[in-house]
C-alpha cells in the first residue's frame, strides 16, 4: 500500500462542527419514528431508515430480520411484531494507486433504536420532535437515537476531512435492548455479525454523555415466585390453605437475604456510588378473588441486580434455597418462573479503546473519569458472549433523561460525542498526526 496522509484533530472537529444542522435534522427524522418497545412498534421502517442512511453513505448494508422461532423463544407473547435488525459496513479507502486497505483494526459502533413507551403528560410531542434552548426534545433522543446520530455522524466527519480509513468500519442498530436485547445484539452475536474475528474494537453507544467512558454494568435477574395454596370461604378458612401468608414467609427471609446482599460490593466504579453492591427488590405482588375467599395463589415480582463477580446461575440457587426454606417452613410449594437474566460485565480500564475515548474526551473536558451502569446494557453481549474485551460504552445521550417524560439530548453533546467518536476511530486506525 501507498503512504496515508496524517490529518489533525482540529480538522477532524472543524469537519463535525460543520455538520451540526445536518445531525439535528437527521435526529429529528429519527426519532420521529416511533419504535416503542414493548410491544415493538415500526421496528422495520427503523430499519429502513436507517439502512438508507447507509447505503447512501457507501456502506454495504444487510437487513437481519429475527426467525419467528427465536423470537417466540424470547418474546412469546409478542410474536405478532417483526423484529428487524440492521448492519452497514464500510472497507478502508482505496488509495491513489487502486488499493483498498482493508488489513487496518476493524472498529464496530452498535447501538439499540428501540425505546421505552412514551406515557402521558409531556409538554411537547413525543414524536414530533422540536428544538429549543439547545436541546431536541423526543422519545429516545437521549436514550439513545442520539448515540446512533453521533456515530454515523462521526464517520461522515472523518470522510470530510480526508481521513483515509484502514481496515473497516461497522455500524449495527438493533432492537429489543429495552426488553432484554436476545433478539437484536444478542442475535446478532449468535450469528457471528460481531465476533473476534471481525471486530478489533467495539464501541456500544449508549447514554453516559460525553464526558465519560462507560466500563460495563451490573447485571439482572427478574423472575415470579409463585405460593402455592387452597381455596376456602373466609368464615371456615381451616379448610384452605392461605397463600399470602405464606408468600409472607418468603417475603420476609427475602428481607433478610437483602441485607446479606447489601454486604457484597464492587470496587468497581458503579455510578451512583449507592448501587455498588448487590440488591433485590420485591417489585410487584398479586393475589385474591374476594375479601372473602382464601387466596390459593400468590405470585410476586423481584428484581435482583448482580454486582460484577456475582453470576446468574447462582443468584438462582440462592433464590432455589430460600423457597426451600420457604416451603419447609409453611408446608406450601413454591414455584419458580423466570422473566430474564443479564450477566453482569466489565473491561479494563486500560484496554486500548477506553485509553483512546478517554484522551480525546480530556480536549473537551478538564476531567474525566469512567463509571460502571448500575443497569444492565447489551455491552454484555460483546464482551460475555462474543469474547471481546476491547469494548467500551460511549454515548451523547444524558443518563438522568432516559426514560423520562419531556425526554431531550443537548445539541452541544451530541457534536462534542460525535468530534470524540471521530478522533478515536482516527486514533485507533493510526491515521491522526
Amino acid at each position: 500500500m501507498a503512504e496515508r496522509t496524517a490529518v489533525s484533530k482540529q480538522e477532524i472537529y472543524d469537519a463535525v462542527e460543520a455538520r451540526e444542522d445536518d445531525i439535528v435534522e437527521f435526529l429529528r427524522e429519527f426519532v420521529a419514528i416511533d419504535t416503542e418497545n414493548p410491544p415493538g412498534r415500526n421496528y422495520r421502517e427503523g430499519a429502513e431508515f436507517l439502512g438508507e442512511a447507509m447505503a447512501d453513505r457507501g456502506y454495504d448494508t444487510e437487513t437481519i430480520e429475527v426467525p419467528d422461532d427465536v423470537v417466540a423463544e424470547h418474546y412469546p407473547d409478542r410474536t405478532d411484531h417483526e423484529r428487524v435488525n440492521v448492519l452497514g459496513r464500510k472497507s478502508g479507502d482505496a488509495d491513489s494507486e487502486g488499493e483498498r486497505d482493508d488489513d487496518g483494526p476493524h472498529v464496530h459502533f452498535t447501538g439499540h433504536f428501540d425505546v421505552v413507551p412514551a406515557g402521558e403528560d409531556w409538554t411537547y410531542d413525543p414524536y414530533d420532535p422540536v428544538v429549543e434552548d439547545g436541546r431536541l426534545y423526543g422519545r429516545g433522543s437521549s436514550d439513545m437515537k442520539s448515540g446512533i446520530a453521533a456515530s454515523l455522524f462521526a464517520v461522515d466527519a472523518l470522510e470530510a476531512a480526508g481521513v483515509d480509513l484502514r481496515g473497516s468500519v461497522t455500524q449495527s442498530m438493533t432492537v429489543d435492548e429495552e426488553t432484554g436485547g436476545f433478539t437484536g445484539l444478542g442475535h446478532l452475536v449468535d450469528e457471528g455479525y460481531i465476533s473476534p474475528e471481525n471486530t478489533d474494537y467495539c464501541v456500544y453507544t449508549e447514554c453516559f454523555d460525553s464526558s465519560r467512558i462507560c466500563l460495563g454494568h451490573r447485571g439482572v435477574l427478574k423472575f415470579h415466585v409463585t405460593a402455592r395454596g387452597e381455596k376456602a370461604h373466609g368464615c371456615m378458612a381451616h379448610d384452605g390453605a392461605n397463600a399470602v401468608m405464606a408468600m409472607n414467609d418468603f417475603l420476609t427471609r427475602v428481607g433478610e437475604y437483602e441485607d446479606e446482599l447489601h454486604e457484597r460490593t464492587t470496587d468497581l466504579p458503579v455510578t451512583p456510588a449507592e448501587s455498588r453492591n448487590a440488591d433485590i427488590s420485591a417489585t410487584m405482588v398479586d393475589a385474591g378473588y374476594s375479601e372473602n375467599v382464601i387466596p390459593d395463589r400468590c405470585r410476586a415480582t423481584f428484581y435482583r441486580v448482580l454486582v460484577p463477580g456475582e453470576t446468574v446461575e447462582s443468584a438462582r440457587e440462592e433464590i432455589r434455597d430460600l423457597m426451600d426454606a420457604a416451603e419447609s417452613a409453611t408446608g406450601h410449594g413454591f414455584d419458580y418462573e423466570e422473566i430474564m437474566f443479564a450477566e453482569p460485565a466489565s473491561v479494563p480500564e486500560d484496554c486500548e479503546v477506553g485509553r483512546a475515548y478517554t484522551d480525546n474526551i480530556l480536549d473537551f473536558y478538564d476531567e474525566t473519569d469512567p463509571v460502571v451502569s448500575p443497569g444492565s446494557d447489551d455491552q454484555r453481549f460483546v464482551v460475555n458472549d462474543a469474547g471481546i474485551e476491547e469494548c467500551i460504552v460511549y454515548g451523547p445521550g444524558l443518563l438522568d433523561q432516559a426514560h423520562v417524560v419531556d425526554e431531550y439530548v443537548p445539541i452541544e453533546e451530541v457534536v462534542t460525542a460525535a468530534k470524540v467518536m471521530a478522533a478515536s476511530t482516527a486514533d485507533l486506525m493510526g491515521v491522526t498526526e
